[in-house]
C-alpha cells in the first residue's frame, strides 16, 4: 500500500529559556558556553510536513532544492528488503503543500548512497556512492531533468584507490562542478585524504586537487564564497590521533590559501557551513567530551580570512545532539539543524532540533520536530515563502492485519506490526526579521 500523506505534524518547542528581547540592546560576545536545551514539550506546529513511501519497502530523502515552480525537487534512495536491501536512485517532487506530485526510480548498480543533488542546466546533477561486490568504490554523476528521467552518467574512480564523496557544489564559475571526496589505498599504511575534483556539466573530469598532510582527514561540505573563493569543513586527526574539526579556505583554482584544526574534547568534526555578515562564517558539527556524556550540537563563528575563532556554542540534552547543516540569512539570522540520536538507555522520543541564532550567538529559538519511532535529518534550505524546509527520513510503525502464530510453548501470538523507513520533509516556519542593534560590533568580531 503506497503512503503518500499530507499532514500538518504537531511539533514541540523547546527554547532555551532566555527571551531574545533581553539581550537586543546587549552587543558583547560571549566567546564560548555550553548551552543545555529544556527537554520538548508541546505547543507549536510547522507549516506541512510531508511523508512518502511504501509500507513493504523503505524510502529515503536524502538532498534536494527548490525549482524555479517553487516547488522542492527531491532525491533520495528506494530499498527493497525483498530483494536483499538492494537500493534504486528515488526522485519526486512536492508541490507547495507539502503533496507529493510524482516518484520516479531509477536503477544504479551497486548503490551505497545517495549524497547530494544541485541544479543543472538540464536539471539536476546528483552524486552518489558505489560500492561494487569486487573492486574499488568510486563515485557516481548522475544528471536529470525536473521530470525525474534519467538523462546521463558518468563516474569518478581512484584508480588504486577507494572514493567516497561527500559533497557536491556549482562551481563559482556557474559553469562547473566540484566534487568533494575522500581517497584511501587499503593496506597501503597512508592515511586517508580529500581531494577535490572539477567536472564539467557532462560530469566529466578536467581537474582535482589533492590535500595530504600526513593525517587522516576528509573535507565533508564545500560553500562557495562571494568573492569565488571556497570555504571547506569537515576533519583531520591531531598529533595525538584525535579527531578535530577542520576547516580551509581555497582560492578559485582550489590552492590552500589558510587551514586550521580545532581539537575539542575527545574527538570533534564539522558537517557544513555557510558564510555570513562582514567576512565571518559559520561551521556546524559535533563534539565529543572528553568524560562521559553524551554527544554535542557544535557551532562556531569564525573570521574567514584566518580562521581565528570569533565565538563557539555546545548545544547538549538529554540524547545525543548532532550537526547536520546549516543556514545564514542575510539580515544575519542563523539556523542550526540538529539531529538528536537516542541511546536505548534514554528517555524522551527520538527528535531534531532547529536553532535559530543571532550573529552573536544569541539562542533566540530551539524548535525539535517529531515524527513516528525514529528520525534521520540531512539538509536544511530556504523556501520559497521563507520557510525552513528540513529533508530527511522517518521511521513509521504501520499496523497491519493481524494474523496468529504460536511460539514455542504452544501459546497463540497476535503479529500485526511491521515497520519501515519513509522520506521526510518538514517545513518549518521563518525566522521573524532581525534588525541587529549591534551591526557595528558584528563587523569587529574580524
Amino acid at each position: 500500500m503506497m503512503i503518500n500523506r499530507f499532514l500538518v505534524l504537531l511539533v514541540v518547542l523547546a527554547v532555551f529559556v532566555q527571551p531574545a528581547a533581553a539581550f537586543a540592546q546587549n552587543c558583547d560576545v560571549q566567546a564560548e558556553a555550553i548551552v543545555k536545551l529544556r527537554a520538548p514539550s508541546f505547543g507549536a506546529y510547522n507549516v506541512w510536513d510531508s511523508v512518502y513511501g511504501e509500507v513493504e519497502t523503505h524510502e529515503q530523502f536524502k538532498s534536494g532544492f527548490v525549482l524555479p515552480t517553487k516547488n522542492l525537487f527531491v532525491a533520495g534512495e528506494h530499498i527493497d528488503p525483498d530483494k536483499g536491501d538492494k537500493k534504486s536512485l528515488l526522485l519526486s517532487e512536492i508541490g507547495r503543500n507539502g503533496r507529493v506530485l510524482w516518484e520516479k526510480q531509477h536503477g544504479v548498480s551497486n548503490l551505497l548512497n545517495i549524497m547530494k543533488m544541485v541544479p543543472h542546466p538540464k536539471g539536476a546533477m546528483i552524486m552518489a556512492n558505489i560500492m561494487p561486490s569486487k573492486g574499488r568504490s568510486y563515485i557516481w554523476l548522475g544528471i536529470v531533468n525536473t521530470a525525474g528521467e534519467l538523462l546521463s552518467h558518468k563516474t569518478i574512480k581512484g584508480g588504486k584507490a577507494d572514493l567516497k564523496g561527500y559533497d557536491l557544489v556549482e562551481a563559482a564559475s556557474g559553469k562547473s562542478y566540484v566534487v568533494a571526496a575522500y581517497s584511501e589505498v587499503q593496506g597501503s599504511g597512508q592515511a586517508g585524504s580529500s581531494v577535490l575534483y572539477r567536472v564539467n556539466s557532462k560530469g566529466v573530469v578536467f581537474s582535482d586537487q589533492a590535500f595530504v598532510i600526513g593525517s587522516e582527514n576528509a573535507l565533508q561540505d564545500i560553500h562557495v564564497m562571494d568573492n569565488g573563493d571556497y570555504m571547506g569543513v569537515g576533519y583531520v586527526y591531531d598529533s595525538y590521533g584525535r579527531k578535530a574539526g577542520w576547516m580551509m579556505r581555497m582560492n578559485n583554482d582550489l590552492q590552500m590559501i589558510w587551514q586550521q584544526s580545532y581539537s575539542r574534547g575527545a574527538a570533534a568534526e564539522f558537517a557544513a557551513g555557510y558564510s555570513m555578515l562582514s567576512g565571518t562564517f559559520v561551521a556546524v558539527g559535533t563534539a565529543l567530551p572528553a568524560r562521559e556524556g553524551n554527544r554535542a550540537g557544535w557551532v562556531a563563528v569564525v573570521d574567514a580570512s584566518s580562521g581565528t575563532v570569533g565565538w563557539q556554542r555546545y548545544f547538549t540534552e538529554g540524547l545525543h545532539l548532532e550537526g547536520r547543516d546549516v543556514m545564514t540569512r542575510k539580515d544575519g539570522i542563523i539556523s542550526v539543524l540538529l539531529d538528536g540520536k537516542k541511546d536505548a538507555e534514554a528517555e524522551g522520543a527520538e527528535h531534531i532540533r532547529l536553532l535559530t541564532l543571532n550573529p552573536r550567538g544569541v539562542l533566540f529559538s530551539g524548535d525539535a520536530y517529531f515524527n513516528g519511532e525514529a528520525v534521520d535529518v540531512y539538509q536544511v534550505m530556504p523556501g520559497a515563502y521563507s520557510e525552513r524546509l528540513i529533508v530527511g527520513t522517518t521511521r513509521l510503525a504501520h499496523q497491519i492485519e493481524a494474523e496468529q502464530t504460536e511460539n514455542d510453548k504452544g501459546e497463540k501470538m497476535e503479529t500485526g506490526v511491521t515497520r519501515s523507513y519513509e522520506g521526510w520533509v518538514v517545513a518549518a516556519q521563518s525566522a521573524d526579521v532581525y534588525a541587529d542593534p549591534c551591526k557595528v560590533q558584528v563587523r569587529e568580531l574580524r
